[in-house]
């Protein structure tokens, strides 16, 4: 067998020339440069030349012997495979052997003499290069996947490409700390994915590292996956990526870059290069401009901020997220994005924390009409805000324009559209409610939020059967929430699943802090008219001792029969703000409610007959018929 002596002389594999000592694999005139893992990998089969190679070989000799799984392996031997042009099975150069390992399939054949004495001509070898922190994977990422446009429209992969799921790249560096940082990135990577004509791009929010690409496809329901992995190694860091077909898992394309902090942006325009011409062949860049802080602190700050908005629900999150977004705003005040972000926080202020409404609306316009001054790019985005903040003012034409720029601009969030849905329910549009709550669920299948809206929706109209299905996904999600978990409690009890409705009830208020000796009398009363009246004093009981809210207490007297009760709670809405989300005065179980006589003179003191009357609508058998739905 070759040493590793003869092997960094060079050697030929079956049509390519391996140049360790350069990092070069030639062939030709085509040269492929390898990230060291890769070549690292390439050397350890050749040095078996032909025999097999375990997995803990490979674990012991690249990565030091720590505890990996098997995806980080598979990922670099379909790095290398792709480097040689071996992507198609059957395999030519790099074998699997199920369970076992690999092995090389062509023959090693050395080079004598050295081939770097000969070419005297060649450029000096380079050192490798130091790349700063996890945190440009954000915009080389963008950057680089911004020439897609170019690779779907104009190459034979690409015109095959009818959906493309995006998942976070993975943290393979083993620190737990960078997660922030590698999963900031994906944010300009989606935005460049969304410029491809007539592609879908669906976001998801987990790496799924037990399943293979083609069930990522199934769960996404795309026809192929954007993989990659993010590996820190002290100011080192190594990004790789692959496009994945779902039905036969062939790669469409993959590549893997090393950077320098020093050279950033030209290092940019090496990444989108590199996937360019991977893609179609040539190295022709278009590329797709994004907004983005003038400095690394700034980057830093923002996407350790948005890591911690996205988990608000837990702890002091929401906080730190306002702290470091005011962070990023003093480090480069001309980004817009964290403008954004800082307002959209404290519009919810409210619903997380109890602040004033008031207070907590006037600060974050403020705050958005800065943003705006500083970045323009952000005014449709901010339509998102302003719709939120219209809604809970129940100024329902305003939040409707508002949510119409926002969900109608060139980059899109899902909240945009699940607000809007919100919006749409609370003025009895439940058809066009579903429907915006669909179109979060095509750009983020995999957010809890986004598959309890689409439950909901599907609960609302009384489609038994997908709400059950967009339930269990949002189960499978970590769904929580007291709206949540109360809406999947009503639609079980509604499908007489009784028992599962009061162990669902229970968590929701264990989860709010209310005390759960109510649920199964009114649970029960809801099939059982004998046990109605202990039921309703069980309420009573609760509702004086201040421990049910509105939300709650609307719901258990109107399926309760206290019709009268249940309208006096409803009138609450006339007060500021969202004392609870009006959709449920849609739901079916409410129908009781709506014919009271009272039901269309609140509609009236709320703004909502005039909305109607904007668009055509009509309040017809206690319902709403609109048609532009």
């Amino acid at each position: 067998m070759p040493t590793k002596e003869e092997l960094d002389k060079g050697f030929k594999l079956g049509d390519w020339e391996v140049l360790p000592s350069r990092g070069v694999l030639r062939s030709g005139g085509l040269e492929e440069r390898p990230e060291p893992l890769v070549f690292g990998l390439l050397l350890e089969l050749a040095s078996r030349d032909g025999d097999l190679v375990s997995k803990e070989d490979l674990i012991e000799a690249l990565w030091g012997g720590r505890p990996i799984g098997d995806e980080p392996i598979a990922r670099a031997v379909s790095q290398l495979r792709g480097h040689l042009g071996d992507r198609s099975k059957p395999h030519r150069y790099v074998e699997t052997l199920q369970k076992r390992g690999y092995r090389l399939q062509e023959k090693v054949v050395l080079n004598e003499p050295d081939p770097i004495a000969v070419d005297s001509d060649s450029e000096p070898a380079r050192p490798p290069s130091r790349v700063f922190r996890s945190i440009v994977v954000l915009a080389l990422i963008g950057l680089t996947v911004a020439v897609i446009y170019d690779y779907v429209s104009r190459s034979s992969v690409g015109s095959n490409v009818q959906s493309i799921g995006v998942l976070p790249f993975a943290n393979v560096s083993g620190n737990p700390n960078n997660q922030y940082l590698v999963e900031g990135f994906k944010t300009d990577l989606v935005k460049a994915l969304q410029r491809i004509p007539d592609v879908v791009i669906k976001t998801g929010r987990e790496t799924y590292p037990s399943k293979s690409a083609a069930e990522i496809a199934g769960v996404l329901d795309v026809d192929s996956v954007l993989l990659g992995t993010v590996n820190r190694n002290g100011d080192e860091l190594n990004v790789s990526y692959e496009l994945v077909d779902r039905d036969d898992s062939m790669l469409r394309i993959s590549g893997s870059l090393t950077g320098d902090i020093e050279d950033l942006f030209a290092f940019q325009e090496e990444v989108a290069n590199a996937v360019h011409k991977d893609i179609v062949g040539t190295a022709e860049q278009h590329l797709v401009s994004a907004s983005r802080p003038s400095n690394f602190e700034a980057y830093d700050s923002y996407l350790e901020g948005a890591y911690a908005f996205d988990r608000r629900g837990n702890d002091d999150n929401l906080e730190d997220a306002m702290r470091l977004f005011e962070a990023t705003i003093l480090l480069d005040p001309n980004f817009g994005p964290a403008y954004l972000q800082l307002a959209t926080a404290y519009a919810l202020l409210p619903a997380y924390r109890g602040a004033s409404i008031e207070d907590s609306d006037r600060r974050a316009v403020s705050i958005v009409e800065r943003g705006i001054a500083a970045d323009s790019s952000i005014r449709d985005a901010a339509g998102a805000v302003f719709g939120y903040i219209y809604h809970r003012q129940k100024e329902w034409a305003k939040a409707e324009l508002a949510f119409q720029r926002a969900t109608n601009a060139v980059v899109v969030d899902s909240n945009a559209f699940n607000w809007y849905s919100r919006m749409l329910a609370s003025v009895g549009r439940l058809d066009a409610a579903l429907e915006q709550a669909l179109r979060a669920f095509k750009l983020d299948p995999d957010s809890a939020v986004v598959n309890s809206r689409v439950a909901l929706s599907y609960s609302w109209l009384g489609d038994a059967e997908n709400a059950n299905e967009y339930f269990e996904r949002a189960r499978r999600f970590g769904a929580e929430g007291t709206t949540h978990l109360m809406g999947w409690a009503l639609f079980l009890g509604g499908e007489g699943d009784v028992e599962k409705s009061k162990e669902i009830a229970k968590i929701a208020a264990d989860q709010a802090g209310l005390p759960p000796e109510w649920i199964d009398p009114v649970i029960s009363g809801m099939f059982d008219a004998e046990m109605t009246a202990a039921a309703l004093q069980a309420v009573n009981d609760t509702v004086d001792a201040g421990q049910m809210p509105p939300q709650i207490e609307v719901v258990a007297r109107t399926v309760l029969g206290d019709i009268d009760g249940a309208m006096q709670v409803a009138n609450m809405l006339q007060q500021p703000g969202e004392v609870f989300e009006m959709d449920l005065l849609w739901i079916p179980e409410f129908m009781p409610l709506r014919q009271h006589p009272d039901f269309l003179k609140l509609m009236e003191r709320l703004g909502i007959v005039e909305y109607w009357g904007l668009h055509a609508c009509e309040f017809q058998d206690a319902a709403v018929s609109c048609l532009e739905d």
